[in-house]
């Protein structure tokens, strides 16, 4: 394939990326109140919750400290609580509160529109071609950064 021709792939690939992302923090971010990162830990949480502090420290991959301001905030806006572990009280284990369950739904729900928005464009046929090809790209691109 022509080297020019990738170049071009690359570049509207990177700029699409770009796009879905600003429309993200717009539509997803502006429309819920959250802030970059939050939605991650609402995820985790809606699935694990009860986690400990450290443990979600290492499943979002970022220091401590950057996660306790994180959840700071979180906790000032009522979305989450922190408890003493009963069983090691040098562990302390995040829940969401009703309102963090709340705002993780509305998450929820504005992705989907988002989705539906960048994609809705798409027919069926297209969307599951576009799928293959990023899984694809996906999967080479792990092998040749050997990581996963």
């Amino acid at each position: 394939m022509e080297e020019n021709f990738c170049e071009e792939l690359m570049h509207i690939f990177r700029y699409c990326f770009n796009l879905m992302r600003r429309q993200y923090h717009q539509n997803v971010h502006g429309k819920v109140g959250t802030q970059h990162g939050q939605g991650k830990i609402l995820s985790i949480l809606r699935r694990e919750e009860g986690i400990a502090q450290k443990d979600l420290a290492e499943r979002l991959q970022i220091r401590p400290a950057s996660l306790s301001e994180s959840l700071d905030k979180m906790q000032k806006n009522g979305w989450i609580e922190r408890r003493i572990n009963g069983e090691d009280r040098r562990k302390i284990n995040i829940y969401l509160t009703p309102e963090g369950h709340e705002v993780s739904l509305q998450m929820i729900e504005a992705r989907r529109d988002m989705a539906n928005s960048v994609f809705g464009i798409l027919n069926k046929q297209e969307q599951a071609q576009f799928q293959a090809l990023l899984a694809k790209l996906a999967e080479g691109m792990e092998k040749a950064a050997d990581y996963k």
